[in-house]
């Protein structure tokens, strides 16, 4: 498809324009680079399949990030580039009486989360609060489930955490929830077996991760 081949062709510069926009917003703050990295607890939404339900498992992957944080007095504006391997989001059994293959099917996402931070003022302890769009790429998929994905799809995220000066660095403990916006599957179409969603098909998952302020 040319649109799918436009994204994969172009991820970079996408990303790259991104974390560009968000330098321009504040040209004047002082920027700080920081890196994250934690597990991930993510499920796609649960689809019929010949008037039957099927129901996905959590799947547990990882994922690491790199950010700018902008800040503005007590707003901080923090685009981002994130890998994030999502696990196995799909794993057909024999029981299902579908004829379907018993194969895992791993998934992993080029992410760029833009996230506005609101901090509550204090020297060294600053609790904060998070929320924003993030922008997905699958970068890392099956053959067989290759066809099944969006190439490019759009989430949100709500997140709490906690700044922590300690003996000149900063230390960032998180924890975020993101959800799907758009349509991240068409549906799947495995061993000849359509399973198609009555409604947009989403990933939406759980962050537990520990970012580092360089």
């Amino acid at each position: 498809m040319k649109i799918r081949s436009f994204f994969r062709k172009h991820t970079s510069q996408v990303l790259l324009l991104s974390l560009l926009a968000g330098g321009l917003l504040a040209p004047e703050a002082h920027a700080q680079l920081g890196i994250a990295a934690g597990l991930n607890f993510n499920q796609l939404s649960d689809i019929d399949a010949r008037d039957r339900d099927l129901t996905f498992d959590n799947s547990t992957g990882w994922h690491v990030e790199v950010w700018l944080d902008l800040p503005l007095g007590p707003v901080a504006l923090r685009p981002g580039i994130r890998y994030m391997d999502a696990g196995s989001i799909y794993e057909p059994s024999d029981d299902l009486g579908f004829g379907v293959p018993s194969v895992d099917f791993d998934v992993a996402l080029l992410e760029v989360p833009i996230d506005v931070r609101y901090r509550i003022g204090a020297p060294i302890i600053s609790p904060y609060i998070m929320a924003g769009p993030v922008l997905r790429f699958p970068v890392d998929v099956g053959d067989d489930l290759e066809d099944n994905l969006e190439s490019f799809s759009l989430g949100g995220s709500v997140g709490v955490g906690v700044e922590v000066g300690l003996a000149g660095i900063r230390l960032y403990p998180e924890l975020k929830y993101n959800f799907g916006i758009s349509r991240f599957t068409d549906g799947f179409e495995i061993g000849g077996v359509e399973f198609a969603p009555d409604e947009e098909q989403q990933l939406s998952g759980v962050m537990l991760r520990l970012g580092i302020g360089l």
